[in-house]
């Protein structure tokens, strides 16, 4: 990510697919249709693509993305006739100030089930607007006809069963938010979120979000027995990773940013073999370390690392976190409980390579990512949730 000659900054184009499952859900409540929400989610990924200088603050991205899928839908609605009350009104594409974003804190049946925990704290009328928008998803002019309101006045009640929602949740339902991750408090104790652990498929990830400057990790208890022990850590004291994360209190929340945000950045890093420190900004060498030549070691030995000179700033990933960072496989996680198979060396193209697999624990999917052994490059993803198969 750079700034070319006209200063607009320049997002690696592969970076893009992962803000797809966020515009279709985007575009699913502003039409109200899901399949057409896939093409216009689509057709907003190709156009942010096309117009990728036009960004001019690589920090709203994803205000930038949303407010193009939101030209796209009024554009599609107008086409189609309907009714354009459904789309959300911001200006510039920026997102709404609201401190609880439904659509984008909780998922579907999160929701629902916060709601129904809430039916003795929240007014039976509030509960019942809410329900019928986020939960059955109907639309403003359906609840309206339904409720013998005006499309106004129901935006209004919205607005305000929003927030005694939010006031319920930091409330009488503290233990029931953190369970889904909406810590109202840093601290510095692991708690075990609703996250599956990719690795072993069979236990909660734990997190430990303390306030800055410490660190954010998640780990695995199974995985990562020690309590010293971590998957993935973010160090606060780093200005960069405050910033990444920012506000975000909800894990998955802070694994879907840092995904995307390591996955542009160690892909970035592999193409040019140097990297920019995200503590002072100088230039890094990229280090690989590979496996010693035994069976058992490709597993963990494997991966990439960066170290300043200047300040001492290090950054590392391991092979199978480069994977688990491609949006594809990110995907695949966010729809499915999954866990990672054996690792497999073949050859391709004349060079090593090593086969890493995913399978849900409920149903038969499954995705394989083909990688070069000694360089991290993708050959290829395969399966289900595959954007590319043989890239």
């Amino acid at each position: 990510m750079r700034a070319g000659n006209s200063g607009a900054v320049e997002v690696p184009s592969e970076s893009l697919p992962f803000e797809r499952a966020r515009l279709v859900r985007l575009c699913a409540h502003l039409t109200g249709d899901q399949h057409i929400a896939e093409d216009l989610a689509q057709e907003a990924l190709l156009v942010a693509w096309r117009g990728v200088d036009t960004l001019r603050d690589p920090d709203k991205r994803p205000q930038w993305l949303a407010g193009i899928a939101r030209n796209i839908c009024r554009s599609w609605a107008r086409s189609q006739g309907r009714d354009l009350h459904r789309l959300v009104r911001q200006a510039d594409g920026v997102e709404s100030a609201d401190d609880l974003d439904v659509e984008l804190e909780l998922e579907r049946d999160e929701l629902a089930q916060l709601l129904d925990r809430s039916l003795g704290l929240l007014p039976p009328a509030t509960r019942e607007i809410l329900v019928e928008r986020y939960v059955r998803e109907s639309p403003h002019a359906e609840i309206a006809e339904r409720l013998g309101l005006s499309e106004d006045a129901v935006s209004m009640r919205l607005t305000r069963g929003k927030l005694l929602l939010r006031r319920a949740i930091t409330t009488g339902l503290r233990d029931e938010a953190e369970a889904y991750g909406l810590y109202d408090a840093a601290s510095d104790d692991w708690r075990e979120t609703r996250i599956w652990c990719t690795q072993c498929g069979q236990c909660k990830l734990q997190a430990r979000i303390p306030l800055s400057p410490s660190t954010v990790s998640f780990r695995c208890p199974a995985c990562h027995p020690a309590a010293g022990m971590a998957g993935s850590k973010f160090r606060l004291a780093n200005a960069h990773f405050t910033r990444l994360i920012g506000d975000l209190k909800r894990p998955q929340s802070i694994l879907n940013k840092t995904a995307a945000w390591s996955h542009a950045y160690f892909r970035g890093a592999l193409q040019e073999r140097v990297a920019l420190c995200t503590h002072c900004g100088r230039t890094v060498r990229l280090h690989m370390h590979r496996p010693l030549e035994r069976p058992d070691s490709i597993q963990e030995a494997r991966g990439v690392h960066t170290q300043c000179a200047a300040c001492g700033e290090q950054l590392s990933s391991s092979a199978t976190g480069l994977v688990l960072a491609l949006p594809e496989v990110h995907a695949f996680r966010r729809a499915s409980r999954i866990r990672q198979l054996p690792l497999q060396e073949v050859e391709t193209h004349g060079q090593a390579a090593v086969i890493h697999s995913f399978e849900s624990v409920g149903n038969v999917a499954r995705l394989d990512v083909l990688t070069f052994r000694d360089t991290f490059d993708v050959v290829g993803v395969y399966g289900d949730f595959a954007l590319n198969e043989g890239r």
